[in-house]
């Protein structure tokens, strides 16, 4: 089976891919959205066919600061040394090119070979970057697989499908305990079923074996804590940190998680005084893409010097842990949360 040219756009929902690949094998692959294990799963189910229709060898790119897109073109252009077929990822770290970007995937399509498959990975492709020339021109040789978020509505139904493929079942109160500790985060949901595969003695889950067997999630929630007051979430961000003390976490250890993220943020926020741009201090702290939403409102919110503030009152914080001061450990990890999801907030205050 070899790669066509489609005549005509075909946007490809997930769980479509594989029969639509079964018909036709287009030159390119573009798989966007903002669910990173949706992103990642599609991906790993196009590869695995990839391999077995003999697209043997695997190339991978990754687009950050100044990318040569002549390499890729090079790729498409070149034989394969080791294989028959070759596949080609290029992984986007924003779904916004620039005109080398496009000028660069214009060119490719124009000849594309049937021994090459390109596989683009992307954060979400916005709306009006749809309606231009440009993408129309790529959505007419390509397969455009849309990922679109799990809404709170459809979380149960995903959640239960999930444990469906691992031989699992439970009732409505287990999934519900399960999603409520997962605060829908699919990735971190996923962990927890591939957990109770392994620690269920029997296929019936019921409440309490799913909230002993997630009890020690604080971890995984502590991570969405920064990130959610990062993003100036503070109802949510609260409400987390509400959660994690009933449940007897060490107030220390999410402290240190706090800490981490704020000396980060300060190593950033001195490039951006320096004159980079937000984007390039974040490539040069290596920020991942999935965190590089959160700590880009964060910067926009805050300056170094608000940000050493916050540093300051969590080594306040951590002398109440110590017993070192007569400072209430929790109020004050809310009152640091706080101003860090609300730029109008002083922390002098």
């Amino acid at each position: 089976m070899k790669p066509q040219v489609s005549k005509n756009k075909v946007q490809v929902k997930p769980e479509q891919v594989l029969s639509q690949l079964n018909n036709k094998i287009p030159p390119v692959i573009w798989v966007a959205g903002d669910e990173t294990l949706l992103i990642q799963e599609s991906c790993d189910e196009i590869r695995k066919f990839a391999q077995e229709q003999g697209f043997t060898e695997r190339e991978i790119y990754t687009v950050q600061g100044h990318f040569d897109w002549n390499s890729l073109l090079e790729s498409g252009n070149s034989l394969s040394l080791f294989a028959e077929k070759k596949l080609i990822e290029l992984r986007l770290h924003s779904a916004k090119l620039d005109d080398a970007g496009k000028k660069a995937l214009h060119t490719y399509l124009e000849n594309p070979s049937t021994d090459n498959l390109l596989l683009i990975s992307s954060p979400k492709i916005e709306k009006a970057a749809t309606n231009t020339k440009w993408f129309k021109k790529i959505e007419n040789q390509a397969f455009v697989v849309v990922i679109w978020p799990i809404n709170s509505q459809n979380l149960a139904g995903w959640v239960r499908q999930r444990l469906k493929r691992h031989g699992l079942a439970a009732n409505e109160q287990a999934i519900d305990i399960l999603c409520q500790r997962t605060e829908g985060n699919l990735l971190a949901t996923a962990q927890e079923i591939d957990k109770l595969s392994i620690l269920a003695e029997n296929k019936e889950l019921d409440a309490s074996m799913v909230a002993r067997a997630v009890a020690d999630s604080a971890r995984f929630n502590v991570f969405t804590l920064i990130d959610t007051a990062l993003e100036g979430n503070t109802a949510r961000a609260l409400n987390i940190l509400y959660h994690l003390k009933s449940e007897s976490e060490e107030p220390l250890k999410i402290l240190n998680f706090i800490c981490r993220e704020l000396r980060s943020l300060c190593k950033m926020a001195m490039l951006v005084e320096d004159g980079q741009s937000i984007s390039a201090a974040m490539q040069s702290e290596r920020i991942w893409r999935n965190k590089m939403g959160p700590v880009s409102i964060a910067l926009n919110n805050h300056d170094l010097d608000t940000l050493q503030a916050f540093l300051n009152q969590a080594s306040l914080i951590d002398q109440s842990v110590k017993g070192l001061n007569k400072l209430n450990t929790w109020d004050e990890l809310s009152r640091l949360l706080l101003a860090l999801s609300n730029k109008k907030l002083d922390l002098s205050a």
